[in-house]
């Protein structure tokens, strides 16, 4: 899934067009959702999981050579070689071989009816063998193990779980949260043994004996063997690139491997002593990787390892640092396990078993890190949520909320794009245009797609556009509470810049500077509106728009001299200040949307974003009648 993604990457930068690009794959298709893998137990064709078909690469450029897996790779002579005996010379060489399950020291696990469980040809077998057993049993009480035996109740079968631990999913949960999974899965029919150290497994009498030491031997049909990963690292420790004695080829912040001209990217990377086993960070590294290859500067710093799964039917979220040893606050009834880990006031992690309305919301504020006010927290102990209402998933919103406010694109059209195949924001983004403007909306497409992306696109010019605001803010409150300027009280004593007040050429230019700029400002607002007009980063009109309200502003002192008028002039020069107060707090909460909660800031820019275009609407209708009764006067 990481080779199809750098592979997309390097498509998205048009990197084909000047590079020879060679794929070369061990299993006989492209690449397809592993993610998904227990579908094809429910009936789904493997055709199905396939993530581009093979017309896909080679209308993109992209040699793709499958079933023929790289055995050797030559350094010094920059040369691989493949199972069918093929070689073929590089400049850059990209390792994404992944991982293979790591099966224990089993004796007899090569006894037929063991399975591993991590390709489209393990499950066919674990299918195939199923048809004549009726009980299974899953050794591994992790992700993978609980993956798997779902699989096997969908089957039919009745299933037995062996865990070495004393509970399920050590890595990601507390032994309270893995007590209350444990239960929720025993209720599904699911049996789940404890501290048991599988030591082998044999035939008898038609089935399997599974042995432990000190516990009785297990009897089943089938046993598959789920017990995690182990980076696939072989090629590179042949050719002599240094790994990780934990397992992972090791790599730097650019993933370049201890050879500059080897990359390595997914479960077969080791990134300061890290080997990520969800698809997301490998994602990330794919990215990453290819921006590198196109010529960029980007690095990989790392990448959180929140997590949120399905499980057996049961909800199951390990968000941020969830193994930090920070401040902790838990809610627990018989249905839910909530915990959340502050450091400081601040949320870095959250374990959830169970269904929580706001989990969306919980995981941008733990990836953000908020401060979490101490009302909240004592409403949390209370009732298990920290913002009080219920938090609805973008899914369910009406058909026709725009979610893309930059764009106009609607949840409804999103949920069609989802529908026909897109998996990740950026797929979303160039199906249907959505957050290729301001990126705010990012989060929300994330949470459509069902993937862990939740931060929203930096904002460009933020430092800027929020000193711009400031200085918005005290120049309107200057001409609306600093007395008029005084002029014309002695013609020998008169300063310079009073010309600017008594001379009516120069209030002419000045007025219409003012007009020039305010109709500029406006007309900046188009850029979101028409896609024709795309041109350039949208952070750096929308503080080139701010800026021109600011000026303009300016001008309006050097035209007024800190008058505010009578009549229809007092109402246009109220209309004005109005404007650029309702726009300089729209665009504060843009500069400051990453130190604020996703859902808060979208309400709040929403609201000032409005409030600013409906002050704008008047302005012309009274700037007109503002020239012509100073014309035709």
């Amino acid at each position: 899934m990481v080779g199809w993604r750098f592979c997309h990457g390097l498509v998205e930068r048009g990197m084909p067009a000047a590079a020879n690009i060679t794929i070369f794959g061990e299993e006989p298709r492209p690449a397809y959702d592993r993610v998904h893998l227990t579908s094809l137990f429910g009936g789904k064709e493997a055709e199905e999981l396939i993530l581009s078909p093979r017309e896909w690469y080679a209308e993109t450029g992209l040699g793709l050579h499958t079933g023929d897996p790289v055995l050797a790779i030559d350094r010094g002579c920059r040369v691989v070689t493949t199972a069918s005996g093929r070689t073929e010379t590089y400049d850059t060489l990209v390792l994404a071989t992944g991982s293979r399950p790591f099966v224990p020291p089993i004796q007899g696990v090569d006894t037929p009816g063991v399975f591993v469980y991590r390709t489209i040809e393990d499950v066919r077998a674990i299918r195939d063998y199923a048809r004549q057993a009726r009980t299974a049993a899953v050794v591994g009480g992790g992700l993978l193990g609980l993956e798997a035996a779902q699989a096997l109740l969908d089957l039919g079968l009745r299933v037995t779980v062996l865990e070495r631990g004393p509970g399920l999913m050590a890595r990601q949960l507390t032994p309270k949260s893995a007590a209350l999974l444990a239960e929720k899965v025993a209720a599904l029919g699911v049996t789940v043994l404890f501290n048991r150290d599988t030591k082998a497994v044999a035939p008898v009498g038609g089935g399997l004996e599974v042995t432990f030491d000190h516990h009785e031997p297990l009897a089943c049909d089938l046993l598959v063997i789920a017990a995690g990963i182990k980076p696939r690292q072989e090629l590179a420790e042949a050719c002599g690139l240094v790994c990780d004695r934990r397992g992972g080829v090791v790599v730097d912040d650019r993933l370049t491997t201890s050879d500059p001209k080897i990359l390595a990217i997914g479960e077969c990377a080791s990134h300061h002593s890290m080997v990520y086993g969800l698809v997301a960070p490998g994602y990330l590294m794919a990215e990453v990787a290819a921006e590198r290859l196109a010529g960029g500067r980007e690095t990989f710093t790392g990448a959180p390892l929140s997590a949120r799964l399905k499980l057996l039917g049961v909800e199951v979220s390990a968000l941020g640092q969830f193994q930090d040893a920070g401040d902790s606050w838990v809610h627990a009834n018989h249905d839910v396990h909530r915990q959340l880990i502050l450091r400081r006031g601040r949320l870095v992690g959250a374990i959830v078993v169970g269904p929580n309305p706001e989990i969306g919301r919980l995981q941008d504020a733990v990836e953000r890190r908020r401060y979490v006010f101490p009302w909240r927290l004592g409403r949390f102990a209370r009732t298990g949520l920290l913002w009080g209402a219920k938090a609805i998933d973008p899914a369910e919103w009406p058909a026709g909320t725009v979610v893309c406010n930059c764009r106009g694109i609607t949840r409804g059209a999103l949920s069609e794009a989802c529908r026909q195949g897109c998996r990740t924001v950026d797929e979303l983004a160039q199906k249907t245009g959505a957050s290729t403007v301001c990126g705010s909306c990012r989060p929300l497409l994330a949470q459509l797609a069902g993937t862990a992306e939740a931060a929203a696109a930096p904002v460009r010019g933020r430092g800027v556009l929020l000193g711009i605001c400031a200085l918005g803010v005290a120049v309107a409150a200057a001409i609306a509470f600093m007395p008029p300027v005084i002029v014309g009280q002695s013609v020998e004593h008169a300063a310079p810049w009073e010309v600017l007040f008594t001379e009516p050429s120069v209030r002419r230019v000045t007025g219409f500077v003012v007009l020039g700029l305010t109709v500029a400002s406006l007309l900046l607002s188009l850029r979101k509106r028409i896609r024709r007009l795309a041109w350039g980063n949208f952070g750096w009109w929308r503080v080139l728009h701010t800026a021109l309200g600011l000026a303009g502003v300016a001008g309006l002192v050097a035209h007024t001299g800190f008058r505010l008028g009578e009549n229809l002039n007092r109402v246009l020069m109220l209309n004005f200040l109005g404007l650029v107060l309702l726009g300089t707090c729209a665009g504060a909460v843009t500069a400051l949307e990453a130190k604020l909660d996703v859902l808060a800031a979208r309400r709040l820019r929403t609201f000032w974003t409005w409030a600013h275009i409906v002050m704008a609407w008047p302005l012309p209708v009274l700037l007109t009648f503002h020239v012509l009764s100073a014309y035709y006067f």
